[in-house]
């Protein structure tokens, strides 16, 4: 049986994906990798550096968490005291998770892996609601029909952000992806509020995440 490429694993790292296509017209221009980037479907762009191996990085720098500034940010009317807040808990979900796996450093290393998560937008939950109507039985039924799809809960909010992937010693781009995420629709914590919608898709990132990099790692040449 072929092993499955790294751009096939690293495409699918974020592959809680869903949403309105915002982005589907051109990557986000202000973003570091936006020249690099191909665009697969909707909101959904990929780049991977040819004949990527990893198996040699066994740590992780990670940066915080950059709030994306540029014109075509997505943030609506969430408030940049939000923004910032938002990219802080991705940043914490990251380092938690990827201890797992990798040692963390915090300078450039021979063995290192630089990742860098941009958020470039948010879309609010609404609190309260969400929750009641994840729980009525109609809502209940709706959900489960959409959470089996793939398709975000009624009412959930959601993330839209970059992953870059760096060698942090030469500083040259391994891969990058862009994404809008939501929580499963029967994931009801996420729904009191859109910190509660951030932190579960932040984890759901990460994990994904720091499984797909173990699982390329493990795929040598």
């Amino acid at each position: 049986m072929p092993r499955p490429t790294p751009l096939i694993l690293m495409a699918a790292c974020l592959a809680s994906a869903q949403a309105a296509a915002q982005t589907q017209d051109h990557a986000p221009q202000a973003l570091s990798s936006a020249a690099e980037l191909e665009h697969d479907k909707k909101e959904s762009w990929n780049y991977i550096k040819p004949d990527l191996h990893l198996a040699r990085f066994t740590a992780v720098q990670i940066e915080p968490t950059v709030v994306y500034r540029g014109t075509d940010a997505q943030f609506e009317d969430v408030s940049d005291g939000d923004r910032t807040r938002f990219a802080q808990i991705l940043t914490d979900a990251l380092r938690t998770e990827m201890v797992k796996s990798f040692q963390l450093v915090r300078t450039p290393a021979a063995n290192a892996l630089r990742l860098r998560m941009t958020l470039i937008g948010a879309k609010k939950t609404t609190g309260g609601v969400g929750t009641v109507s994840s729980v009525m039985p109609i809502g209940l039924v709706t959900n489960v029909v959409k959470s089996a799809t793939g398709k975000p809960g009624t009412f959930s909010g959601s993330v839209l952000f970059a992953c870059e992937i760096f060698d942090s010693r030469s500083g040259e781009l391994l891969a990058a992806a862009v994404r809008r995420a939501t929580p499963d629709a029967l994931d009801i914590g996420a729904t009191v509020s859109t910190a509660d919608t951030v932190k579960s898709i932040a984890n759901d990132i990460a994990k994904k995440l720091r499984e797909r990099l173990v699982e390329a790692k493990a795929n040598k040449p």
